[in-house]
């Protein structure tokens, strides 16, 4: 088998991984003989191997494998969900790994081999037990002395900068922050974390336990560092074993956007150009990882052993649920839908609000990951009850029980009627890409585009066109000022009112910047800011709403209720706008061209490069869609005033 560096991390997952991948590449002719501990039957000799699966000719176990991986009419691959970010922005990646490169050169002053096509970059392989490792190196530069090697990874520095060693404070000591990682006098970020070890501040000594606990989580593959790391220590394992006999030194590079770097807005015929910064920062920083990968090599020999195994002896069980399934993460394993087919359903225990910390053993009280339910065999909010003891989850367990939903009707009738009139129901759309676009703006800037804009004058009047004004930027050129300027005409709190938002963190931390990016507009900016009512704190009961409405006796009386004021089963665990629209209006997104934000940003996306026709129908339709997140927290609200009885 021929596996590639992305190849190798999946494979590495669990045991299921290598199995369900076979199944996944030969079709009908997989080599897996025990599903969940059932024996394979083999299949008829004429099933074709590629060019299709008969479903029917199929062991019933195996069947049920195929239906999630493949759609059994078309034979459509159903594993292949394509991430809006790389639809969206897969030629900005292409021009961060070719930004990337140039300043690497810059700053090491050698020739890298680099390519943009990955075909005609610098590659190693080695072969070993029938199977061939392979990676493509984005940089490779060789000199007499020594050997460069550079992984582009379009994340932040954000992650790595904020890997610190921490000393508590005391009342005697201000506490203590050390970086794990410092610039050296080439201006790479090099890994220091070692030479704390012994060292003595406010009388306790840094051991070397603590040190290796950071590196732990450092070069952890399923933590926010360790996932880009590893990349690294697998392209290690297979560069050094495609050059045993080289005796040069070889230093490992993981260069990411520097999540400090401010873009001053210079341009050439039109092109960004990304300088050094007012406050000395570069586009990229690059970290030199040499040191960390050599940690874990001996790992990875022993988990591609592991592997290897496993391809010779493949077989499925419904019980190795882990971290590795990274459930929800943009880099959930593509075969989780397959393993957790039964956990996809209503009442699942995936539904519990706070799963991170909702389950806890029945003897010592300590907290269970979901995982080890899983494992257990317990798939239903009903199995695991036994082991939930918070007042939310419990209440989610009645709601299932009973079909009953909850509602603290007197919460929310002082959230509702503290609202002054009118209400600004407000709804930004942003694009956040990857290289920042507009002076002011960082690598993954939230850069807005759109606002919606409803205005409610009295309870329930208002009308979806007459009381609805908006923006949205014709193209891609900066218009945030003319969205600032059309915003403060449009949000007129000289006589009162409030700016309702749903979950306020966005909007609130979208304003912030803009009032950074233009300080002349700052005091209108931070009223807007200061008028934010979140709707979505009305039902969560998070943030600081009911704090401000309640007395400290009447929160002491809360401690023992939810931490929601309102639950229904058919949020699913979620209090997002999807979720809870329709359980107050007839609302649907279902039917809009434009059916949720990442389709937004798709959309806007593509609008340079559309005729004037097909402009103009996306134009509209991202219109139609912002409008509709503000009208439903017009809809949302006026159920919730039926609700508890407010006209």
């Amino acid at each position: 088998m021929r596996i590639s560096k992305t190849l190798f991390k999946n494979m590495i997952r669990c045991d299921n991984f290598p199995a369900i991948y076979d199944m996944y590449i030969n079709r009908a002719a997989h080599n897996v003989k025990n599903i969940d501990g059932v024996e394979v039957k083999e299949v008829q000799e004429d099933v074709e191997k590629l060019e299709g699966i008969r479903f029917n000719e199929l062991d019933d176990k195996a069947l049920e494998i195929f239906e999630s991986l493949f759609d059994e009419m078309s034979g459509e691959d159903l594993t292949n969900v394509t991430s809006a970010q790389l639809e969206a922005f897969a030629e900005t990646f292409v021009e961060v790994e070719r930004l990337a490169i140039i300043q690497a050169k810059k700053m090491f002053k050698e020739n890298i081999i680099a390519s943009t096509n990955t075909y005609e970059q610098k590659s190693f392989s080695y072969t070993e037990n029938d199977h061939t490792y392979h990676c493509y190196l984005d940089g490779y530069s060789e000199t007499d002395n020594h050997i460069n090697i550079f992984e582009v990874k379009s994340t932040t520095s954000k992650k790595f900068d904020e890997m610190i060693f921490s000393i508590r404070k005391t009342k005697n000591f201000e506490g203590a922050q050390l970086p794990l990682f410092m610039k050296d006098e080439k201006g790479v970020m090099q890994f220091v974390g070692e030479k704390y070890i012994g060292l003595e501040i406010n009388g306790k000594v840094i051991t070397k336990e603590q040190i290796d606990e950071k590196i732990k989580v450092l070069t952890d593959l399923y933590s926010a560092t360790g996932k880009y790391i590893y990349d690294l220590a697998i392209e290690k394992h297979i560069v050094e074993n495609s050059m045993v006999d080289n005796l040069k030194p070889i230093k490992y590079h993981l260069v990411v956007l520097n999540a400090e770097y401010i873009y001053d807005g210079k341009k050439e015929n039109g092109t960004p150009i990304y300088g050094t910064s007012s406050t000395g920062e570069e586009l990229f920083k690059i970290y030199d990882v040499s040191n960390l990968i050599e940690k874990v090599q001996q790992e990875i020999i022993e988990k591609r052993n592991k592997f290897e195994y496993t391809l010779n002896n493949l077989n499925i069980n419904y019980k190795r649920f882990s971290k590795c399934c990274e459930y929800k993460k943009t880099t959930q394993c593509k075969f989780f839908p397959v393993c957790a087919k039964r956990f996809m359903k209503d009442g699942s225990i995936l539904e519990y609000l706070n799963k991170h910390y909702a389950f806890k053993d029945l003897e010592d009280k300590k907290i269970l990951p979901v995982y080890d339910l899983m494992n257990k065999g317990l798939s239903t909010i009903v199995d695991a009850f036994p082991y939930i003891d918070k007042i939310d989850n419990i209440t989610q367990y009645n709601c299932y029980i009973t079909g009953e939903t909850y509602i603290d009707k007197d919460m929310i009738r002082k959230a509702i009627t503290s609202i002054k009139y009118p209400i600004y129901h407000l709804d930004f759309e942003s694009y956040n890409s990857p290289l920042p676009r507009f002076k002011g703006e960082k690598p993954y800037s939230q850069s807005l585009f759109q606002y919606s804009l409803h205005k409610e004058i009295a309870p329930g009047v208002c009308d979806i066109d007459k009381n609805h004004t908006e923006y949205l930027a014709p193209d891609h050129e900066d218009h945030r000022l003319d969205l600032v300027e059309s915003m403060i005409r449009d949000i007129d709190l000289s006589k009162g009112g409030i700016v309702m938002v749903y979950n306020q963190n966005f909007e609130k931390t979208r304003l912030k910047e803009l009032s950074v990016i233009y300080p002349n507009y700052k005091k209108e900016l931070d009223k807007i800011n200061d008028y934010i009512y979140d709707l979505y704190a009305v039902l969560r009961g998070q943030g600081d709403l009911y704090k401000a409405l309640l007395s400290k006796e009447e929160l002491d009386e809360r401690k023992d209720k939810p931490s929601y004021m309102y639950y229904d089963n058919k949020l699913h665990g979620s209090f997002s706008i999807k979720k809870v629209l329709p359980i107050f209006t007839n609302l649907s997104y279902k039917n809009l061209e434009v059916k949720n934000g990442t389709e937004a940003i798709l959309t806007y996306g593509m609008l340079p490069k559309l005729t004037e026709k097909e402009y103009n129908e996306k134009y509209l339709a991202l219109r139609i869609y912002c409008r509709q997140d503000t009208w439903a927290m017009v809809e949302i609200l006026k159920g919730l005033r039926k609700m508890v009885g407010i006209k």
